[in-house]
């Protein structure tokens, strides 16, 4: 880890163990030890514990008396719980995104449909994480309803965590699931509200199928 010299060191701390636990660097089980992230980040234990509070709140960590801190196991409930709430809140995002976009918008969108693009042609797992939650941000946006953005943003660290470890078995999948984006982008720019909605709520339905997939322990 890179030693961090800033302000705001719990902020800072929690995105170090997010980013390590979403790419599975820290194993689901694997005990988190104060002492000794403070020593590899050159923190004190004050902020690293501060961190492990949030981490816990957004369900990466789980504090078990006389136990220590782990990180939590993806469960196949806890993929269902999660995709009945993504199915629902993005096929918001999706109708109100065709009802409210304007030229700027659906620019902004199709430039982030063609970084998603990109990286699934290349079979580019990080770069095509990374722009899917570009496009989400640039969808959210369009729907012009910053209570619904902030749902969403709360639930992501959950989302990066399910969605990567699903990505790192879909290199092959990549051009194939894209479709969805460019879909949803075809109706959004049309205004069909119904469609854009649908097309998401299937993305979802996919998404969790194939996330209960690997969970189970089928990886084909």
């Amino acid at each position: 880890m890179t030693s961090i010299t800033h302000e705001n060191l719990p902020e800072l701390v929690t995105r170090e163990l997010s980013n390590k636990i979403i790419r599975n660097e820290l194993k689901p089980g694997e005990r988190i030890f104060e002492a000794k992230i403070a020593q590899e980040l050159g923190v004190s234990r004050s902020p690293v514990r501060e961190a492990l509070r949030i981490l816990e709140r957004n369900r990466l960590v789980e504090m078990i008396p006389r136990k220590g801190v782990r990180v939590t196991k993806i469960t196949a409930q806890h993929i269902k719980w999660f995709y009945d709430i993504f199915e629902a809140l993005y096929g918001l995002v999706a109708r109100k995104a065709a009802e409210n976009a304007d030229s700027e918008d659906i620019g902004n969108m199709s430039v982030a449909l063609k970084k998603i693009e990109n990286a699934a042609e290349k079979g580019d797992i990080e770069s095509y994480f990374i722009n899917i939650f570009e496009y989400a941000s640039v969808g959210m946006k369009a729907a012009r309803n910053p209570l619904l953005e902030q749902l969403i943003i709360e639930l992501w660290p959950s989302s990066r965590r399910i969605q990567f470890s699903s990505l790192l078995f879909r290199a092959d999948d990549l051009k194939k699931n894209v479709t969805y984006f460019q879909r949803c982008s075809k109706y959004v720019e049309q205004g069909n509200a119904l469609m854009a909605e649908k097309v998401i709520q299937e993305y979802a339905r996919n998404e969790e199928a194939f996330a209960l997939k690997i969970v189970n322990g089928d990886k084909k």
